[in-house]
């Protein structure tokens, strides 16, 4: 009884608590400006806020009729860039005031000019003339603060093609946007972008699909679709007439709109309608972002600070406030205080606590360091602010005890295997084939767990979540793809003794070959580590908070250490583990995402089915898409044929098995658990959808890697013990792969150079090589997975399925040539080799090609140019007598 006791106390611990995460946004005030102003400009000069411009009323109030002041001119737009500030447009008197005493009245225009305020001075990184930039009063000398610029024309900077004011601009996909606003007096409704730094003119890329927008809001942000420009909120005033027409009355818009930067279409997202709270309770109301400053934040959001009220706003632009509008306490007009989310992945809205200090409009958002600097504004209409407040947003997360437990036992355990089974090795044979003990099943699960990967277990979820399931077609070719291997290339690599797949390549073809062949597998190898490793080390820095460094130190050095000690049995009861963990992780995750989403069951497949999220094929004939032809051709057959024929890893497992129908049975092994189990991979994206589009306040707003969507899911929503087991499964899809790796480029190494051109080397010998090439490849892979942790990578599925097409499709080339086409000696083979991999580098350099056809181009010109020249005798020969069959 105590027993029982005892160890139902010690699963219960697994389960306290939920990991969980928090978005909170701290605000801070920091000073304030000279002068009260809205609708100024201002950027970061030199560590300093620097302010310009703007308007008010300083003597008399609005309410009172008092004039509006320019300083000298106001609503025009301060854009970001890398190098600095740029300010674009706005409006000014053309004029001194006409007319009688304080009441007379101004001409504004609207004006075209661009002005530049660098970073640093004197190292703008463009290549023109920057503004000059006054030297006003800088307060305060710890926190950066403000001063006063007096701006000019920068030189060579282009001029706007018409005078605009009011409208919106941003930076994002090198290029500045402007949209929106008016040109003296008249909406505009053309957008310009401007080629960042170096674009010679403004480009009018297309025209908005409304009437247009005064005082809108704009950021460049990852879409399912690529980088997309957002405009959010504005308004339409009403037609200058006596008695409008409801078409003619004052509109404040509640959707937005997304453009395409790809293919310049548009389309609406959901209206800006949110709950008042981020509790997720209350009576939705709709949202207007007039007077509001957008900013992107992580991967996917847009964040939204200040603003009218859009009830207030409306009735005031339709004239329907009556002569006390102006003279009510701020609190009346109901500034938004609180701060609004847009999500463009899910295309939904939440809202996040704020500060009293946000509730102005006509305020601006300067970006600086982590955070921004909120400046000026209103506070009511007429009213301005010289306050100066400090944005930051803090994400709490908390791993827990119980899951680093969890994470930490199944480390232990993977040396510990690592250890038994140098115990049992008695040479080199075990060390790179197992001693041929393999059984079949396992052979099979551990060329699944192999080619699964964490870039399967995160990837392939982030993906369908972000978009649909295009990409799941191609694992169908897997078991069809198998039988040519059962057919034709197992019998060749079975019949050969080498350990090595490319031992293989000299035999049939020359030694250049197969030296070329192991180079470039080796290489692959390196690169296929590095990214491996630093995709999981990526989803424990989003649960834990630890550096990604020490992460991806910490991965790489443990796999090493296990994979070397233990050889490549080791590594294929390793990955038997580690595929039960990855397989049972993922359907249990599944489950759970999609009985949680609102709805259950029923209400997740509804809304996935509504959204078009399940959508398998695309029918088009676009090389640029993932269609259903490129999804079939490039990466389903070639991509699958170049991995199954020609990597090192996977012909490894066939060797291992005591004949070649065991070999067989493993192969077919793998492609149905292929098509079969990765269903639950691509539910999980789908159910990660469904799931944020109906609790979209549970998303971490500073998440700054799309494919870290999933293990933050495990992170914020699991039971705590669940969640390090979900954890220890991306482990364990990353160190079933390096340990594969790591193992097969040691085997590559050994036996394609090491044993080749020193064949008396003794069998110890050759043990203590592989075990050292192991150590050395896992460091060099170790160190470039700390460089790609400085990269910007938006989906780590495609830029894998990139370097899989550019590095590996002349491999899967010669591959062919050796098992079909006899006549290909080894001269055109290498020829061949060399060119296929030319036509696809210059491909993907120079078109705009969908990468899962590098693989298929590759292997087709590779075999196309050995053809040719093999029909000629003389180039056909070869001194190698073992070329000719």
């Amino acid at each position: 009884m105590k027993k029982r006791i005892y160890i139902l106390c010690i699963i219960s611990t697994l389960f306290i608590g939920i990991c969980w995460g928090q978005n909170r946004i701290v605000v801070t005030k920091v000073g304030e400006m000279e002068r009260a102003v809205s609708g100024h400009f201002a950027g970061m000069h030199n560590g300093t806020l620097e302010t310009w411009g703007g308007c008010n009323f300083p003597d008399i109030p609005c309410a009172d009729g008092g004039k509006k002041v320019f300083y000298p001119k106001a609503y025009g737009a301060s854009v970001t860039v890398p190098e600095g500030t740029v300010f674009v447009g706005g409006a000014s008197p053309l004029t001194p005031l006409r007319g009688e005493g304080e009441r007379g009245v101004q001409t504004i225009i609207s004006t075209s000019e661009v002005s530049f305020l660098p970073s640093s001075p004197g190292a703008t990184g463009v290549s023109r003339e920057t503004t000059e930039c006054g030297s006003g009063p800088t307060k305060g000398s710890e926190s950066p603060l403000t001063r006063e610029a007096g701006l000019g024309k920068g030189a060579g900077f282009p001029s706007l093609p018409k005078g605009l004011d009011n409208f919106a601009a941003c930076y994002g996909a090198d290029r500045i946007f402007v949209a929106g606003g008016q040109s003296n007096g008249t909406l505009n409704r053309d957008v310009y972008a401007l080629d960042w730094p170096n674009g010679k003119e403004w480009i009018k890329l297309c025209e908005l699909p409304d009437e247009g927008r005064l005082q809108p809001c704009m950021a460049v942000q990852n879409s399912p679709e690529g980088e997309a420009l957002y405009i959010f909120g504005g308004y339409r005033p009403s037609a200058p007439s006596l008695n409008p027409s409801p078409e003619e009355e004052g509109r404040v818009f509640l959707k937005g709109l997304k453009l395409n930067l790809k293919t310049l279409e548009w389309q609406e997202t959901a209206p800006a309608i949110v709950l008042p709270s981020s509790s997720g309770e209350g009576q939705g109301e709709g949202a207007a972002l007039v007077g509001s400053c957008a900013t992107t934040s992580g991967y996917s959001h847009i964040l939204f600070f200040g603003g009218v009220d859009y009830d207030i706003f409306l009735s005031a632009i339709q004239g329907r406030q009556d002569s006390l509008y102006l003279r009510h306490e701020p609190s009346w007009y109901r500034f938004r205080s609180d701060v609004l989310a847009y999500h463009t992945i899910t295309d939904s809205w939440s809202l996040i606590p704020g500060d009293s200090a946000l509730a102005r409009a006509g305020a601006v958002l300067t970006p600086f360091q982590d955070g921004w600097f909120y400046s000026g504004g209103e506070t009511m209409p007429g009213i301005r602010s010289s306050q100066i407040s400090r944005i930051e947003i803090e994400h709490e997360t908390s791993f827990g005890w119980a899951n680093w437990s969890v994470l930490v036992c199944y480390l232990l355990g993977m040396l510990g295997m690592g250890i038994y089974f140098m115990r049992r090795e008695k040479g080199a044979d075990d060390f790179f084939k197992g001693g041929g003990r393999i059984p079949w099943w396992a052979a099979g699960i551990s060329i699944y767990a192999t080619m699964l990967s964490a870039i399967t277990y995160m990837a392939i979820p982030a993906k369908a979540y972000a978009t649909d399931w295009t990409y799941y077609p191609m694992l169908w070719m897997i078991p069809l793809v198998g039988f040519p291997v059962i057919w034709y290339y197992l019998p060749y690599f079975r019949k050969s003794k080498a350990a090595s797949a490319y031992a293989i390549l000299e035999e049939r073809f020359n030694t250049a070959t197969r030296l070329m062949a192991s180079t470039l597998f080796c290489i692959f190898m390196v690169a296929r580590m590095a990214l491996v490793l630093y995709l999981p080390s990526l989803a424990l820095t989003a649960v834990t908070g630890i550096d990604i460094y020490l992460c991806i130190l910490m991965m790489g050095l443990v796999t090493i250490i296990y994979c070397t000690m233990g050889g490549v049995e080791a590594v294929i009861w390793g990955d038997v583990i580690q595929g039960c963990i990855l397989v049972g992780g993922a359907i249990f995750a599944a489950l759970y995402l999609w009985g949680n989403t609102e709805g259950g069951f029923s209400g997740a497949w509804q809304l996935a089915v509504d959204n078009d999220k399940l959508r398998l094929f695309v029918w088009s004939w676009d090389y640029r898409r993932v269609t259903f032809w490129v999804a079939i051709l490039g990466g389903g057959i070639a991509n699958n044929l170049i991995s199954y024929t020609s990597d090192q890893t996977v012909i490894q497992r066939y060797m291992t098995t005591k004949d070649e129908k065991s070999a067989g049975r493993s192969i077919l092994t793998n492609g149905f658990m292929s098509v079969f189990i990765s269903v639950a991979f691509y539910f999980i994206g789908t159910g990660l959808y469904t799931f944020y589009k109906t609790h979209p306040q549970s998303l971490d707003i500073t998440m700054q890697q799309g494919d870290a969507i999933f293990p933050y899911f495990m992170m914020s929503q699991m039971p705590a013990g669940i969640a390090g087991l979900l954890i220890a499964a991306i482990f364990a899809a990353t160190m079933s792969t390096i340990s594969s790796n790591i193992n097969s480029l040691s085997t590559a190494f050994s036996i394609d150079f090491v044993q080749r051109f020193r064949p008396h080397t003794s069998d110890r010998a050759l043990l203590r090589v592989a075990r050292w090439t192991c150590i050395v490849s896992g460091l060099v892979g170790l160190g470039l997975a700390l460089m790609m942790a400085t990269w910007n990578i938006a989906s780590l599925l495609d830029y894998f399925n990139t370097i899989l097409g550019l590095l590996t499709s002349g491999l899967g080339g010669l591959f062919v040539m050796a098992v079909f086409f006899p006549r290909i000696k080894g001269g055109a083979a290498l020829t061949g080799f060399i060119v296929g991999e030319l036509v696809v580098f210059l491909m993907f350099l120079f078109t705009d090609a969908n990468f899962f056809l590098f693989g298929a181009t590759g292997i087709v010109v590779s075999v196309i140019v050995a053809l040719a020249p093999s029909l000629l005798p003389l180039w056909g020969s070869d001194a190698n007598p073992r070329n000719h069959d």
